[in-house]
């Protein structure tokens, strides 16, 4: 009797271990697919990512299933076999259910699900959002057919903010609704800041400046409004990373130091952990390579300093720290707004020795240049080019054009072949300045501009650019209208 009730004992505890071994079982049936297989995949950031697979049987069923749980998130179920057509789902506590759809309108127009309160209000609220899409869709067609007539226009865009109010309160009433979480961080990312219309009076002066900036300022303040980030749930959307840059490149001023301010205070939010914690300073850290403004190097300095060079960052590992490292070491001395690194005796081509501290003019441009670079004989030449018109403008600008090797030879035959020997050619003849380093020489030609103090004002530039530059700075001095 004894070793009965142990056994039976065994058995339960055998079922019960297996129940819960099995962290997520999402059954799936649908209706005109058969004998293929599906993916399941989740979003992270701008990408997806495939992370489980399933065989749909003869009858169309599928099952996704594992032992540990999935991470909250809106994923996807993929059919190749239908040219990649898939439709989503939502993952939150309940990782037990089932959907049933078929192949109208890839997948999504029959969605019904069992088991998930998620889903079951996800795919509701697909179905009214995407009701209010199509009739926006088509006003917007009318409105481009019909915009020559005023009254027809004035018409559909009545109907068009009507219809945006609507989608709004769609979104509101359905997160005010909610039972799941997920299903609220999916609204909440997807809600506009609703900008209140602020009463300026009479009597203050540029009334309309007033108005934008409170508007702007009110606007900045509420971007963020019931986006939680420290719930990594927000990464495995479609929705955060596009709001993320939205705010960061549209939003906020391109100017270094406001993006590094308003990147560290969304980087604060997260509590500097997790993987929304990491998300965040990665993106921060690569934002000057997805930017083609000038200075945003300075955004990478700080970010490697706050969290690569002091630990924070924990899963850098020991060789992208060194390439962190070395790059924000590079970049540090070279910096917008920083004072050029003085260059001390540099041999010209006629053999005599100047520094750059000694130069005294309005503006310097700085050229690292060599003359079997490919690119330096087109851009070089260009760039005298610009340096006799700026002079003939009564620009006061000199050019210090450094010749990155030591072989007089091929160096001095292209000053000759192309006529530049009226602005100040050098070269570091035994390579005592580290300009390499110094000025973050990867590349030829590499061109920065210093003003009369020597403060780095431009760096990287073409040689077109570099007319256009100085000529609406010496404009502005001068007070008279840059060019466009």
């Amino acid at each position: 009797m004894k070793n009965i009730r142990l056994l039976s004992l065994l058995i339960v505890l055998l079922l019960f271990s297996n129940v819960n071994a099995q962290k997520y079982n999402i059954k799936i049936k649908v209706k005109g697919v058969a004998d293929t297989v599906a993916y399941l995949g989740n979003y992270y950031g701008s990408k997806k990512y495939a992370i489980d697979t399933a065989k749909i049987d003869s009858k169309g069923n599928l099952v996704f299933k594992g032992d540990k749980k999935l991470d909250g998130g809106m994923y996807i179920v993929l059919f190749p076999s239908r040219n990649m057509a898939f439709f989503e789902l939502l993952i939150g506590d309940d990782q037990d259910f089932s959907i049933e759809t078929d192949t109208t309108e890839f997948f999504q127009k029959n969605l019904k699900t069992k088991g998930s309160v998620a889903n079951s209000e996800f795919y509701k609220f697909q179905k009214e959002l995407n009701g209010i899409g199509k009739q926006l869709h088509y006003l917007q067609l009318d409105l481009k057919k019909h915009n020559a007539n005023k009254d027809s226009a004035d018409v559909i865009k009545k109907q068009l903010t009507e219809l945006g109010e609507k989608r709004e309160k769609l979104l509101e009433e359905t997160a005010n609704k909610a039972k799941s979480k997920t299903m609220k961080t999916i609204i909440n990312l997807m809600r506009e800041v609703q900008v209140p219309e602020f009463d300026i009076p009479e009597t203050v002066a540029n009334k309309d400046s007033v108005k934008r900036i409170k508007s702007y300022e009110y606007y900045k303040a509420h971007y963020w409004d019931g986006v939680d980030l420290t719930d990594s749930t927000i990464l495995r959307t479609p929705m955060f990373e596009p709001k993320l840059k939205r705010y960061m490149t549209q939003t906020i001023l391109q100017q270094p130091d406001t993006v590094i301010k308003e990147g560290e205070v969304l980087i604060a939010k997260t509590g500097g952990k997790g993987q929304v914690f990491r998300y965040l300073v990665v993106y921060m850290l690569d934002y000057n390579n997805s930017t083609k403004l000038m200075g945003m190097d300075k955004v990478f300095v700080e970010i490697a300093n706050k969290y690569y060079l002091t630990g924070k960052a924990t899963w850098a590992d020991s060789a992208l720290l060194a390439k962190v490292t070395e790059r924000a070491t590079k970049m540090a001395p070279n910096l917008v707004g920083n004072s050029a690194p003085d260059l001390q005796r540099l041999e010209s081509w006629d053999h005599k020795y100047y520094t750059l501290y000694d130069l005294k003019h309005d503006y310097i441009v700085i050229a690292f240049w060599e003359p079997h670079c490919g690119h330096c004989k087109k851009e070089i030449p260009k760039l005298h080019n610009v340096y006799t018109k700026l002079k003939a403008e009564g620009v006061d600008v000199e050019v210090m054009a450094i010749y990155t090797q030591v072989d007089r030879e091929p160096w001095e035959k292209f000053i000759k072949e192309k006529e530049i020997d009226d602005w100040l050619n050098v070269y570091d003849k035994y390579q005592f300045t580290n300009f390499r380093n110094l000025y973050d020489v990867y590349a030829t030609p590499t061109i920065y501009i210093l003003d009369k103090d020597k403060k780095i004002i431009a760096k990287r530039l073409g040689a077109e650019q570099v007319e256009k530059f100085l000529l609406n700075l010496d404009k502005i001095k001068k007070g008279e209208k840059p060019l466009k």
